[in-house]
């Protein structure tokens, strides 16, 4: 899954391969897929993007933002989703979902796995758009203060059930921060990811606080992580702690046994000893 730090990876490499390119044709995808979403019809796409030129790209939270100049923006990612350079034909993917084809003959694919987004938006229509609106505040910025993180907890009412998990990737959320890097951030900061949110301490909170930027600072100096791969499918440097493949492992802590656990529609891992 794209989060925050491939986001950032990806949206270098494309500032780096494609920027200037022109696009000499486009196709919203030769395959069906219910979760990869989309903002107009097909041919729409292959209008509206041909003879555009593909200028700045960013990361906004989870997501991939990619300038089509004049006056158009391509949203990538935010989910499960392959985003491949090619040179030519010949290693295009047999089912894509997004496909840029350039005047210099090279190519821009997206392949949706699970869900993920291929959105294109006039600019007019980006300021309202909630994805793809006003950027949140990025964990890596100087703004995410522990103060700043400290006033996500007062947006839950009394008596609010949430879990650190729901707290974190949902509401308020931590932007750019999905199920995949929550694990080591919860790893880092000894929380279960069941613990009820309010019931944190102002030391565990600042904790988590901690965690969450040491552990996405790693991810991103490192290239995104291990289990994601870049723009010409190269897995990322950071080795995640906990994950399918620690799973049922010892701990690197305690030893005890790393557990996994089906909570909020995705696999949570934790050690029992560890996180509390």
């Amino acid at each position: 899954m794209i989060e925050l730090p491939e986001a950032l990876l990806i949206a270098n490499q494309l500032n780096e391969t494609v920027r200037g390119k022109q696009i000499a044709s486009a196709m919203r995808g030769n395959a069906a897929h219910k979760f990869a979403f989309y903002t107009r019809a097909a041919e729409e796409y292959a209008d509206l993007l041909k003879g555009r030129r593909i200028g700045p790209a960013r990361g906004h939270g989870g997501l991939i933002l990619i300038e089509a100049e004049p006056d158009y923006l391509l949203a990538l990612g935010g989910g499960g989703e392959r985003i491949a350079l090619h040179r030519d034909d010949s290693t295009l993917p047999k089912k894509h979902h997004l496909l840029l084809h350039f005047t210099d003959g090279g190519y821009l694919t997206v392949t949706v796995q699970g869900w993920g987004a291929a959105m294109l938006f006039h600019d007019s229509e980006v300021p309202g758009h909630p994805w793809v609106g006003k950027p949140g505040v990025s964990p890596l910025s100087d703004a995410f203060t522990y103060e700043f993180f400290q006033e996500r907890f007062g947006e839950l009412k009394e008596g609010d059930p949430s879990s650190v998990k729901y707290f974190m990737i949902s509401k308020p959320g931590v932007w750019g921060v999905g199920n995949g890097c929550l694990q080591d951030i919860l790893f880092r900061a000894r929380l279960h990811p069941r613990r009820r949110a309010l019931d944190l301490s102002e030391a565990e909170r600042r904790a988590l606080h901690a965690a969450i930027r040491e552990t996405l600072h790693q991810m991103v100096t490192l290239g995104g992580r291990d289990g994601e791969i870049d723009l010409y499918g190269r897995p990322g440097g950071y080795r995640r702690i906990l994950s399918s493949e620690t799973a049922g492992q010892p701990c690197p802590e305690c030893g005890a046994t790393i557990e996994k656990i089906q909570y909020l529609g995705g696999a949570s891992y934790f050690c029992p000893k560890c996180q509390v």
